[in-house]
């Protein structure tokens, strides 16, 4: 499925636009991307208490 121009440069307006939700959505497929193919059960570990303490921190606020 190719885009229109309307539709292309739509997207890069938005992406310009809007930096922060850009940067937020990378990060997201970058750390599920790493869970699912490469991290290792010590990985895992780590992540899982990093996780558990942000959400506490979270619920304080």
């Amino acid at each position: 499925m190719t885009l229109s121009d309307a539709r292309k440069r739509a997207n890069q307006k938005y992406l310009k636009n809007n930096p922060d939700k850009r940067r937020t959505y990378q990060y997201r497929s970058n750390a599920k991307t790493f869970i699912k193919k490469y991290a290792s059960i010590e990985d895992l570990k780590d992540l899982q208490q990093l996780i558990s303490e942000q959400i506490k921190e979270m619920k304080k606020e």
